[in-house]
């Protein structure tokens, strides 16, 4: 069963948003559906990691349909996430909870899905630099309402033994241009709060400030950590698009074609 808005404080979750740069909905999709989206996805991910384990490159190749992405550190692989079943599941990237709370957050109902993606360490894998995931967009001031999000939602239980994420609560609104190549090396020499370890359980959807500091962690376990993300972004905010078939979109519900109406429309 489809877990409904009425079940969560969207309230409560938009406040955790707003002052910790992110917030976590447990237990919205089965375990099972993702272990069914697991199953198709790891096969597309190891034949990439095949055809990319030889370099880091700073730009993803290949088709999405195929598998684009890249090694982008060692053993952390970025791959596009293709429009199809079980990926192009409508209680994922058309949750009614997911899409209650943007509507909450935004005050508007007017925004679109602008990416599907995913970012998975391997074993073996290295910290990250602590980053944030959009370029500043307004220098020197920290805007209140953030335009743009990534719903992320791993594929495996989370932990620090796999690599979970680490967050820096409350950095979305740092907004100084001469910092923005420096967080890694302040962060890890200065004194601060300590950071927050998303450990997470399979069937959690968690909302990311794309401004807040993390990182990825180091993946001491024996399997890859797979973690999707759809971006949800406001109308003025020009990110990248969705690609899917003629015969995808027509299975669109009207929520769904608005949703992704800056789609592109592809050959099969």
């Amino acid at each position: 069963m489809t877990a409904a808005p009425e079940e969560y404080d969207l309230d409560l979750k938009v406040a955790e948003l707003k002052i910790s740069g992110f917030t976590s909905f447990e237990n919205l999709i089965a375990p099972k559906k993702i272990d069914r989206i697991r199953e198709a996805f790891m096969p597309r991910l190891d034949r990439l990691k095949a055809r990319e384990s030889h370099e880091i490159h700073p730009e993803e190749r290949g088709e999405v349909r195929t598998g684009k992405g890249r090694q982008q550190f060692v053993n952390r692989y970025t791959m596009h996430v293709p429009w199809e079943l079980p990926f192009s599941d409508p209680e994922i990237y058309e949750n009614p909870v997911v899409l209650a709370f943007l509507e909450r957050y935004w005050g508007a109902d007017d925004f679109h899905i602008t990416c599907y993606h995913s970012n998975n360490p391997y074993p073996g894998s290295e910290y990250q630099p602590w980053h944030r995931d959009i370029h500043l967009v307004t220098p020197h001031v920290g805007l209140p309402i953030c335009p743009h999000f990534g719903v992320k939602f791993p594929l495996v239980d989370t932990s620090e033994e796999n690599g979970s994420f680490e967050v820096m609560p409350g950095t979305q609104y740092l907004a100084d241009p001469d910092m923005e190549k420096t967080y890694d090396d302040v962060l890890l020499r200065g004194d601060f709060p300590p950071a927050h370890r998303l450990n997470l359980k399979k069937g959690t959807f968690w909302v990311q400030d794309p401004r807040t500091l993390h990182r990825g962690t180091p993946n001491r376990s024996d399997q890859a950590r797979g973690e999707l993300v759809i971006c949800y972004s406001r109308p003025w905010f020009r990110t990248s698009t969705i690609e899917m078939t003629e015969a995808e979109y027509a299975k669109l519900s009207d929520r769904g074609r608005e949703l992704l109406s800056r789609s592109t429309i592809v050959a099969a």
